[in-house]
């Protein structure tokens, strides 16, 4: 994977699975949400169709988590990944795609038309799936470069599927530009786990949960985890850290409630005092 320390993206192959977990959470496994099962079906449509979908929601709900799974299986060697960590310009934007890309050399960012001819030619050459992380942070001009660049090839040589993922305005930002939205092909919004699906995902995603009541992990997901799947992992690395500095303290709701006062007390809510629950 080619990167640029200085510059705010991250350009090339797809992310290690290992890498998906929450700070590197051992023994964490993927599990088969209905959420992550929809997005692998979406994507395959975006490669069959050479198509644009949109994944969006709030943060902390696996939406990226699902997006590199899906691109791992689907087309682990024709995803070209991009990830941006701030808002970019035009000339960050040429160069992050020309590193996805493999293209030789520095991109010609001071002749901006040689480097989009040169990545053009790159992305109608063969087959890519285009996935844009954090696409949040992309302003205007940059989504209507995007959508040129997929007009260019639709029209000639329909080798480009383009994967758009986000969280907070994603969608909003989409929908003011109206010719970009228009060909959106599919959309998928990631909400929160219900509290079926904590029952059913949760004891598969970590041994620490395997053997957990049904009441104990609602209790949880009542007082903090609201079904967001970056704060069970969060909760999950806690008790997990905590297990392993001391060899004599054993899962408990005790430990859970210690657990709860690691987190930002303004997004949990411990019931009343003195409770079991």
């Amino acid at each position: 994977m080619n990167t640029q320390s200085t510059a705010p993206f991250q350009a090339g192959q797809l992310p290690k699975a290992a890498d998906d977990h929450f700070l590197g959470l051992e023994h964490a496994a993927p599990v088969a949400t209905s959420a992550a099962l929809l997005t692998e079906a979406l994507v395959g449509k975006a490669i069959a169709r050479k198509a644009m979908i949109c994944i969006h929601g709030q943060v902390g709900l696996g939406k990226t988590f699902a997006v590199n799974a899906a691109c791992r299986k689907l087309a682990p060697d024709t995803t070209v990944w991009l990830q941006f960590a701030q808002a970019p310009h035009m000339a960050q934007i040429r160069s992050a795609l020309w590193d996805g890309l493999n293209l030789s050399g520095p991109a010609p960012v001071n002749s901006t038309h040689l480097c989009d001819e040169q990545i053009g030619q790159a992305l109608a050459g063969n087959f890519h799936l285009l996935l844009l992380d954090e696409v949040q942070h992309l302003g205007p001009t940059v989504l209507e470069y995007l959508r040129d660049l997929w007009d260019k090839n639709s029209k000639s040589a329909k080798n480009l599927a383009i994967v758009l993922v986000g969280s907070g305005n994603t969608r909003q930002k989409i929908l003011h530009r109206n010719a970009l939205h228009s060909r959106v092909h599919r959309w998928q919004q990631f909400s929160p786990l219900t509290p079926a699906e904590i029952l059913t995902v949760i004891p598969g995603y970590h041994r620490l949960w395997k053997d957990v009541e049904d009441d104990v992990l609602l209790w949880i997901d009542d007082c903090a985890g609201h079904g967001c799947f970056r704060t069970w992992a969060n909760l999950t690395v806690i008790l997990q850290d905590a297990l392993d500095d001391d060899p004599n303290l054993t899962f408990s709701k005790d430990l859970v409630r210690w657990a709860f006062s690691q987190l930002d007390p303004t997004t949990r809510f411990p019931g009343p005092v003195g409770s079991d629950s």
